[in-house]
């Protein structure tokens, strides 16, 4: 479950970035767009889990220009090469950023697929607040570079496409917009690795006295089994939350939590996959049988996003709708992938 705290650390990392910043403008004129870590943080998107050869980004401030030529040398700044349509966004009028999606693809040289596609979850938030960009938008991008490259070849000139293309393609099948945390699109891939289905993103219900919509962090409509990702709270935080697994369970929702202790290993995460699989049979009345681990490069596999749901495969009559297809049927997309593969 995302929140304030969520915000208010974003915010702050935000302006400590343009404190940064705007010193060095103080010192240069040079005014090419920031790029990877910096413009991240510029635009309050939370971060993701850096590999080692992106850690030595993080404590300098990042830049793009378009050509080797136009690279300076300025203490604190570090000029990065992209050859490809640097889209810009200016913050508070006076920070230009390479814009999210763009941002998104620079990072795909990275970032492993896992990350990348977190990354694309952590650019469209529900809050409205922190949504920085669209699934449409990271796909126009991606087909943007794929086209300049092609327009540059048939011109015959020597042209490929940036590092970690492929990864993008395959990120944009599994990516999802309305999430809240990047622990909880974490937690959504754990599923996926066990042969669950995607569950849905923040799913909304109505339970107890709320007259507004509850929405369930990740949830399996058609069984009525909801996981629900508890960071570190105070009391007060922790008491909300007991009210509000009670009004969940109330409305006969079968309940999950997760914590981090249940990421990040395998035997930790297939345990978790394990918990979800107990409470679908609960429902089901019949055995529900996870898979061997994969690797999210798997189960983007084309012919697996094209399986049946498991309701179906179990001949189980849905309890509830389950929505627009974020859950094992991919269609045309995954069709696109066997080119990419």
């Amino acid at each position: 479950m995302g929140g304030a705290d969520t915000l208010s650390e974003l915010t702050e990392l935000k302006y400590q970035r343009m404190k940064a910043c705007a010193e060095i403008q103080q010192r240069s004129g040079w005014r090419p767009p920031y790029a990877l870590m910096t413009a991240l943080e510029l635009q309050a998107i939370e971060l993701p889990r850096l590999s080692s050869k992106c850690r030595r980004l993080k404590n300098t401030a990042v830049v793009a220009v378009s050509h080797a030529s136009q690279r300076y040398r300025i203490y604190g700044v570090t000029p990065v090469v992209w050859s490809f349509p640097l889209d810009e966004v200016m913050v508070e009028r006076q920070f230009p950023c390479t814009s999210p999606a763009c941002t998104w693809a620079m990072f795909a040289a990275y970032l492993d697929l896992e990350e990348l596609i977190v990354l694309a979850d952590s650019m469209m938030r529900r809050n409205g607040r922190l949504c920085r960009t669209t699934l449409d938008e990271l796909a126009a991008y991606v087909h943007a570079a794929e086209s300049q490259v092609r327009t540059m070849q048939g011109e015959g000139k020597r042209a490929r496409l940036f590092p970690g293309y492929e990864n993008c393609k395959r990120a944009l099948l599994l990516a999802r917009s309305g999430t809240d945390s990047s622990m909880e699109s974490r937690t959504r891939l754990v599923m996926l690795k066990y042969g669950l289905d995607c569950p849905q993103v923040n799913y909304p219900i109505v339970a107890g006295r709320n007259r507004k919509p509850v929405y369930l962090d990740l949830a399996y409509p058609e069984f009525k089994v909801c996981i629900e990702y508890d960071g570190s709270h105070h009391a007060g935080q922790w008491l909300n939350d007991t009210r509000r697994r009670q009004a969940i369970e109330d409305e006969g929702w079968q309940y999950v939590q997760v914590t981090k202790l249940d990421l990040g290993d395998d035997e930790s995460e297939e345990a978790l996959a394990r918990r979800v699989a107990r409470r679908i049979e609960e429902v089901v009345g019949q055995h529900v049988e996870l898979t061997a681990r994969k690797t999210i490069l798997q189960v983007c596999d084309g012919r697996g996003l094209r399986r049946k749901p498991m309701h179906e495969k179990l001949h189980f009559t849905p309890l509830l709708h389950a929505g627009n297809g974020d859950g094992a049927v991919f269609g045309a997309a995954s069709d696109e992938l066997d080119a990419v593969a």
